[in-house]
């Protein structure tokens, strides 16, 4: 039962987006900063918000398009998969007398959704390959991603040792890059398809916030993302959080962190951590800002929830700032370690990687000096 409910996560996060009334809203805001995105200080709605939908319309009965949209999500997120479904074929029914091509599209991405939701892959991957093929590029062209996690979800539910030797990028033969992450991949073959980092980003970002769900290969692949641009820190706190959401490559994932820590031990050995004041994050660190994200997060549910009892309409953008700005007031954002900082994230990276680059340059010399061997030209470490 435990691997059941493993691999029914795991699932969940095998998803392309869900379409309803909120999504392209959503998406013009843009994805949350990406600490935010790997701690989970980003908002969901409440129970409250969807079972007020399925009240408001569930009963309807000349229910539009988008209405149905709105209550087959409102189903799916409240986790009533068959009524979800169920209206799907309703508004299959509806499309056939009032045909529309966009809402062709959000119907087979929807349908989609919800079997992938279900474990059931095949049918799932039939309705997004027809979605893809109507609208190539709806969500901005991610959703091919979407369709690899998928194809890798189902792999690796038939194999279930993938899980550990490849994540859904590799599986889908993206070409990763050497530095820090190729000390961590035991394949020798990298890829061949080329890696658009940004449209990668959107596309695993965009799952955890639109999917309805958050898996924890979303949050693996996040690493091995930041791990390309060679930030270690975000890399370092996106594996910790799949394997707080129970990943099952958790041996592979501890030596990541393992890994990763031990260069940053390196810079402290050159003193590079005192110098720029970057440092690595610790476990205790990781449990505190999870902790408040979470504080964070239920807060939003509750006052979202109060104002809905209210009578309250939340629907809107207005009224979505006021909450979110009001569980900022309650829970105020943790002070985040002096890494996190956009410029100084990106010149303290670079700074460990230079320095990180001399310390091996000057061991390796000592070494050779000390064994009598020539020099020779010297690599990057592999960090």
């Amino acid at each position: 039962m435990k691997v059941l409910a493993v691999l029914l996560l795991l699932a969940a996060g095998a998803a392309p987006c869900l379409w309803d009334s909120d999504t392209l809203d959503t998406e013009l805001r843009g994805l949350p900063d990406a600490f935010d995105l790997v701690t989970g200080r980003w908002h969901r709605h409440s129970d409250a918000y969807y079972r007020e939908r399925v009240r408001r319309l569930g009963g309807k009965v000349n229910a539009t398009l988008a209405e149905l949209d709105d209550l087959a999500v409102a189903h799916e997120h409240l986790g009533e998969r068959a009524q979800a479904i169920e209206v799907m074929q309703q508004k299959a029914a509806l499309l056939a007398k009032q045909p529309d091509r966009e809402h062709q599209y959000r119907y087979l991405a929807n349908l989609g959704t919800f079997y992938a939701h279900d474990g059931n892959y095949p049918a799932a991957l039939v309705e997004l390959k027809k979605a893809v093929a109507l609208n190539p590029a709806a969500h901005f062209g991610r959703e091919n991603f979407q369709i690899a996690l998928i194809e890798y979800a189902a792999a690796a539910k038939a194999e279930p040792a993938l899980w550990a030797q490849r994540s859904f990028l590799r599986h889908a033969d993206y070409y990763l890059g050497c530095g820090f992450l190729r000390s961590l991949v035991e394949e020798e073959h990298d890829g061949n398809r080329e890696l658009d980092w940004d449209r990668a980003y959107e596309a695993i970002g965009g799952m955890l916030r639109f999917g309805g769900r958050e898996g924890p290969e979303l949050y693996r692949s996040l690493g091995e993302l930041f791990l390309v641009k060679e930030h270690l820190n975000l890399a370092w706190w996106a594996f910790r959080h799949a394997i707080e959401r129970g990943h099952p490559a958790q041996e592979q994932l501890l030596g990541n962190l393992r890994y990763i820590e031990k260069h940053w031990q390196e810079a402290e050995a050159v003193h590079l951590v005192k110098a720029t004041g970057v440092r690595a994050p610790s476990e205790v660190e990781y449990a505190a800002i999870r902790a408040s994200a979470d504080r964070w997060l239920a807060t939003f549910h509750e006052l979202e929830t109060a104002a809905i009892e209210r009578g309250e309409d939340v629907s809107g953008d207005v009224a979505l700032r006021q909450l979110l700005a009001e569980a900022d007031r309650r829970v105020p954002r943790p002070s985040t370690p002096r890494w996190w900082s956009g410029p100084e994230l990106v010149v303290g990276g670079t700074a460990v990687i230079l320095a990180l680059w001399g310390f091996d340059k000057w061991r390796r010399r000592r070494r050779m000096a000390a064994s009598g061997s020539p020099g020779g030209t010297t690599r990057l470490t592999q960090v």
